[in-house]
C-alpha cells in the first residue's frame, strides 16, 4: 500500500501496476487522477492506514521482485545495504541514491523490507524507479570493487575511485559486519572534527554518494 498524494502520483507515472486506489472526499481535494478512486469515509480510511497521520490517499499496487541476476553491476556506482534496519533511514538512502542516479540496490537478507509503510513514505516516490534484491552480499558481491564504508578508511573526498563501483554502507550500530567485509576492496571514511561517535546512516550514505557522483562527472 502507497499512500499519500506524492507517493501515489509518482506511482501514476510509473510502470507499477497499480490494483485498486482508496480516498477520502479530503484526500483528493484539488487532485485530477487519472483513475477513478474509490470513495471512502476519514473512519473507515484511518483503520486500514498505516500512517500515524492518516493521509486520505492510497494506492493498491503489485509488489515487484528482481533478482540478482538484474542488478547491472556495469552501472557507475551500485548500491549495498548492511543490516539496515530502521524504515526510515531506507528509505532516505533510497531517495538520496534515486537522486545520483544509483537506482540499483542489493541489500543484505536482514535489512528492513522496502515495501515497510514508512520505508516507502521516506523515498518519496524514489521507490519507483529503483531496483532491488536481497541476498548474501559476499556472493552476490564477490569479484565486484567494493567500497566500503567505515570509520577508519580512506578520505572519501581524496580518492579517485575506479569505475564501475559497488558503494558497501553498514547499520549505525554494527556498521560493516564481517562476513559483508569480506567483499571490500577499499576502505572509505568521512572525515569530520566533532566529538560524535558517528553519522545517521542515511546521512552518512548521502555524503559519501555526492563524492561518489562528482568523481564520475570528471571521468
Amino acid at each position: 500500500m502507497v499512500e499519500g498524494r506524492k507517493n501515489v502520483l509518482e506511482v501514476f507515472h510509473s510502470d507499477w501496476k497499480i490494483v485498486r486506489i482508496l480516498a477520502t472526499l479530503q484526500g483528493i481535494e484539488g487532485l485530477k487522477l487519472p483513475f477513478e478512486p474509490e470513495i471512502v469515509s476519514r473512519q473507515d480510511y484511518a483503520k486500514i492506514s498505516q500512517m500515524d497521520t492518516p493521509p486520505g490517499l492510497c494506492a493498491i499496487v503489485e509488489i515487484r521482485e528482481w533478482k540478482s541476476s538484474q542488478i547491472d553491476f556495469n552501472q557507475p556506482v551500485v548500491l549495498a545495504l548492511d543490516g539496515i534496519s530502521d524504515p526510515g533511514n531506507l528509505g532516505t538512502i533510497l531517495r538520496t541514491a534515486d537522486w545520483f542516479g544509483f537506482r540499483q540496490v542489493v541489500l543484505s537478507k536482514d535489512c528492513t523490507d522496502v515495501h515497510n509503510a514508512k520505508c516507502i513514505s521516506a523515498t518519496m516516490g524514489s521507490f519507483t524507479r529503483m531496483q532491488w534484491v536481497y541476498g548474501d552480499l559476499t556472493e552476490i558481491l564477490e569479484n565486484k570493487n567494493v567500497l566500503g564504508c567505515f570509520m577508519d578508511g580512506e578520505n572519501v573526498g581524496a580518492i579517485s575511485p575506479d569505475f564501475p563501483a559497488v558503494l558497501l554502507i553498514g547499520s549505525e550500530a554494527h556498521g560493516i559486519r564481517s562476513k559483508a567485509e569480506k567483499a571490500v576492496k577499499k576502505r572509505i571514511s568521512i572525515p569530520g572534527a566533532g566529538l560524535t561517535e558517528s553519522l545517521n546512516a542515511g546521512v552518512a550514505a548521502g555524503i559519501v554518494m555526492h563524492a561518489l557522483f562528482s568523481q564520475i562527472k570528471l571521468v
